[in-house]
């Protein structure tokens, strides 16, 4: 990855310590020296040997003991050691990836091009970028270091375990993961296990042996037992660790030995159930009732116990607990906060949930209270939850809206939360509904948006009915206002011109007079968006200054730069590409300072200025952009952003020589378009895929693909201009190009040329303009493709255009050359300097450009480099064979024999076959 851009890499910020509960970060302490148990030890010592470990048994098998002992032997060998122990609030992907960067910084400080103060939202994408440069920065230090996950069966979110294999497959051989769980990996992890990459440790070798069993018992310090007492303790555990821990505090108990081993090998109970009564016994009732209201949450502190709970002597009862190893942990070092092993709390839970399910049900609502005041959101509403009470679950989530999707961006958290609720509870709640909606649109999620807004808009007819028969006061016209407001932005997403415009003529003269600056912003920049989208720039640049004031005045930051971005887009449009680079880096640099480097917001004008740098030919400001934007922006951003973000990335890494890489971008691209039903989308990676096949030769390939973006070049589309979406006008011009159906195309590029002066869309008038020129060189008229590019030439020198003239190929470089023997130069501001570089410019491009055709090579009396399937083309052209002889001849497709022939005549500054023929003779050729 190349070095960021100095102007655009914001400076450390510190580190928030405050973020993270401290001691899930740091290795448990155990008092005393590990056991040891040969056996057990030399598997694990094995195991050392794979990059990555799993303990998966049951509860209490001593899996977080032999991680300690992992980590003992790795510290021996001068490896570096990061622990994380998980929890159930880790099943949230970006708190789980947040736990990982942090542990893995903490161990090897400076690791990473950046820390997690670079973020200011919880973003997958973003955190994941992150991660992607730790594990680059780890494999260029050849650091060796070892990730401990303990507890990983708290984990079940499919999204997570998807986390992690990625983690697994991106992360270089230095990185040891280990990990501590109940089950085994899930079956996405079965590739590693076949690649002997990954042991799997398991019950059979966590279970102590009869031997181990009278170690462990000894090391207990128990009063002596006999061999026989041993045995029966063996036999019945079964070589369970935590079933003999539990034993032998049981036997520590004043009054217990033999009969109490005689009781417990006659039951037929289960065997945690059966040690932890007979622990918990010893507990004072006080006591147990404080551990049985404690052990329903993740986590508590004596604030929640007295506050929520009543627990007014918390600390004291805390202390005895700790005092009598009754399996806490804490979970920081000034004792604020705590958990219970897990054992402990799912055996007190069941049982409070069995035996006082209304007790359970006021606790937690008292804790989703008392959570909900410490501005703890997730975890109240989690409490909400778990107490029933979704009416109170329902009206917790309504607050936190505006936090969870505008500040955090976290639109999938809402959405899950949303699923969770039924139908009745959100009846009446139009606003949490619209809010869901507004999400379900920004997440790409288009379907489901549009079911929820079909069943708003049948529930209010519903209650405006009943409101009328029961004389009651109307619905309220804000709601609808914001109903209206989610369909126009739904229709214009979804890019459903007619519906735009039939809302816009309805509605657009009420959002005017509705007086609430943030429904007229968001109306204004909703219609600036589909001006854009139907190419009507001074409207658009009209409409999005004027959202912009709206949201000045309500000091509303987000929309405030979505106007602005959209100003410098339709300036690269409108040809002021390097003008827009500016605008777009200059508004880039601000959105990292003021929201980070990966908010949405920053990600989004990233790919437009990726976009703007790649047009000025620019490819490093633009690879580094994305290193940073790509992932958030190709997940979240608006319909122009997904087009810019799949486009720009993969036609970077062309640029880079990534041929393989660049094509699985547009398919991810492509996959995303249809699965979320964006229309535009799809067609313009379905050009770009054309414009790389043509290039490359694979011209039926390139041909399928214009089928199924509907492109019929036996009825070519006559007379509809850009009535169609300008790609698929594309797409059709290059497909005529290249299978030699030149009839009246020169006449179609002049009727489209027409259209684009006229909507000012500069950056594909020059497009159409190259294009033209490889007409003209093609059929024999190079002076008048010097003349064509020349005019494209003028247009580029003036806005900074580079790409949208050399990406159309190496037929444009061949007239370039020309060009540039006959002295030609375009008019560029600055003087003749100013053309000079920007021609070098040209060519520089070019250089950038992947091998595809071989370029032209000169002019008469040059000599011309022909390949040698070439030259047996002219050869077979000399019999006299045309071009469905010469496909069989050649056992390639007629179309691809019309790629060749193109090829030809460009070289050989020909338009016929005879003249083909006798030029190829003149230079010896044939």
């Amino acid at each position: 990855m190349a070095a960021p851009d100095p102007a655009l890499t914001m400076p450390r910020a510190p580190r928030a310590e405050g973020r993270f509960i401290e001691t899930k970060l740091r290795r448990p302490q155990v008092a005393g020296e590990l056991v040891a148990l040969a056996r057990l030890d030399r598997a694990l010592t094995a195991a050392l040997a794979r990059r990555v470990v799993c303990l998966s048994a049951p509860a209490g098998f001593g899996k977080t003991t032999s991680l300690l002992k992992l980590a003992r032997a790795l510290d021996a060998e001068g490896c570096a050691t990061c622990w994380v122990s998980l929890d159930a609030q880790d099943n949230e992907t970006a708190r789980f990836l947040q736990y990982v960067i942090e542990a893995v910084q903490r161990a090897l400080p400076g690791v990473g091009q950046y820390m997690l103060a670079d973020v200011s939202e919880a973003n997958v994408d973003a955190l994941k970028a992150i991660l992607r440069s730790v594990c680059e920065d780890l494999a260029a230090r050849a650091a060796p270091l070892a990730l401990f996950l303990d507890d990983y069966h708290l984990i079940d979110n499919p999204a997570v375990h998807a986390v992690l294999a990625w983690l697994l497959k991106v992360s270089p051989d230095c990185l040891r993961v280990l990990i501590a769980s109940r089950y085994r990996l899930p079956a996405g992890m079965d590739g590693l296990r076949r690649q002997q990459v990954l042991a799997d440790i398991g019950s059979a070798e966590l279970s102590l042996t009869l031997d181990e069993t009278a170690c462990f018992l000894s090391a207990a310090q128990l009063p002596a037992l006999s061999a026989d007492q041993v045995r029966t303790l063996f036999e019945r555990t079964e070589g369970w660790a935590a079933g003999l821990q539990l034993v032998a505090m049981a036997l520590q108990a004043e009054g217990r030995g033999a009969g109490f081993i005689d009781e417990f090998s006659g039951t037929d109970r289960d065997v945690s159930a059966y040690l932890l009564e007979a622990v918990l016994a010893q507990v004072p009732p006080a006591v147990m009732r404080f551990l049985s209201l404690t052990a329903l949450f993740d986590r508590f502190s004596p604030a929640l116990c007295s506050d929520a709970l009543g627990q007014h002597d918390a600390g004291a009862t805390i202390a005895w607990i700790r005092a009598h190893n009754l399996f806490l942990i804490a979970l920081d070092d000034g004792g604020q906060w705590f958990r219970y092993h897990h054992l402990l709390s799912d055996y007190l839970r069941g049982a409070t949930a069995a035996g006082a399910p209304d007790q359970a049900c006021l606790a937690y609502r008292a804790a989703s209270a008392w959570f909900a005041r410490e501005g703890l959101q997730d975890e109240a509403i989690a409490c909400a939850f778990q107490s029933g009470d979704l009416h109170l679950a329902a009206d917790l989530i309504e607050r936190c809206v505006e936090d969870v999707t505008q500040r955090r961006g976290d639109h999938d958290q809402l959405i899950r939360w949303y699923q969770r609720l039924p139908e009745d509870t959100l009846f009446e709640r139009i606003g949490l509904r619209l809010s869901y909606v507004r999400s379900a649109m920004w997440s790409g999620r288009l379907r489901e948006a549009q079911s929820a807004l079909l069943a708003i808009e049948s529930d209010l007819a519903l209650r405006y009915a009943v409101s009328v028969y029961e004389g009651k006061d109307a619905i309220d016209a804000a709601i609808l206002g914001d109903l209206q407001i989610c369909w126009y932005m739904f229709h214009v997403f979804s890019n459903r011109v007619e519906r735009v415009r039939e809302s816009k003529r309805a509605w657009g003269a009420q959002w005017e007079r509705s007086g609430n600056p943030i429904d007229i912003a968001r109306v204004k920049l909703a219609a600036a968006c589909f001006a854009f989208i139907e190419h009507d720039y001074r409207e658009a640049l009209a409409l999005s200054a004027s959202a912009q004031t709206f949201y000045e005045r309500c000091d509303y930051y987000s929309g405030v730069v979505g106007c602005r971005r959209m100003r410098w887009v339709l300036a690269r449009e409108r040809g002021q590409a390097r003008e827009a680079e500016q605008g777009l880096a200059a508004l880039y640099e601000e959105n990292c300072r003021e929201l980070g480097t990966y908010s949405i917001i920053a990600a989004n004008t990233g790919i437009q200025l990726a976009d703007a740098a790649y047009e000025c030919g620019h490819v490093d400001l633009a690879r580094t952009v994305l290193a940073n934007a790509f992932d958030m922006s190709s997940k979240y951003g608006l319909v122009t952003d997904f087009i810019a973000a799949f486009l720009t990335a993969s036609r970077v890494l062309r640029c880079d020589r990534q041929g393989e890489a660049a094509n699985a971008c547009l398919a991810d691209g492509l996959a995303l378009a249809r699965e979320r039903s964006l229309p535009r989308l799809t067609v313009a990676l379905q050009a770009e895929r054309v414009r790389v096949y043509l290039q490359e030769g694979r011209i039926d390939e390139a041909l399928k693909v214009g089928r199924g973006a509907g492109i019929d070049l036996a009825q070519p589309g006559e007379g509809a201009g850009l009535a169609r979406p300008s790609e698929l006008v594309l797409i059709e011009l290059r497909l005529r190009l290249a299978t030699g159906r030149l009839q009246g195309l020169g006449l179609s590029i002049d009727d489209l040329l027409a259209q684009t002066r006229k909507q000012q869309r500069v950056r594909l008038t020059v497009r159409l303009l190259a294009l033209k020129s490889v007409l003209l060189q093609q059929t024999g008229r190079m002076d008048d493709a010097c003349a064509v590019l020349g005019s494209a030439l003028a247009l580029g020198a003036a806005g900074g255009l580079s790409r949208s003239i050399v990406d159309e190929g190496p037929e444009v470089r061949a007239v370039l050359e020309q060009l540039r023997r006959r002295g030609d130069r375009p008019a560029a501001p600055g003087g003749s300097s100013a053309e000079h570089d920007y021609l070098n410019s040209l060519f520089s491009a070019c250089d950038d450009a992947p091998a595809s055709t071989p370029p032209f090579c000169g002019g008469l009396g040059t000599a011309v480099k022909m390949t040698q399937r070439e030259v047996e083309i002219l050869k077979l052209l000399q019999c006299g064979l045309d071009n469905r002889h010469l496909a069989v001849q050649l056992a390639i497709s007629e179309g691809t024999v019309k790629w060749y022939l193109r090829n030809i005549y460009q070289k050989l500054l020909v338009s016929s076959r005879t003249a083909a023929i006798a030029r190829a003779r003149e230079l010896r050729l044939i």
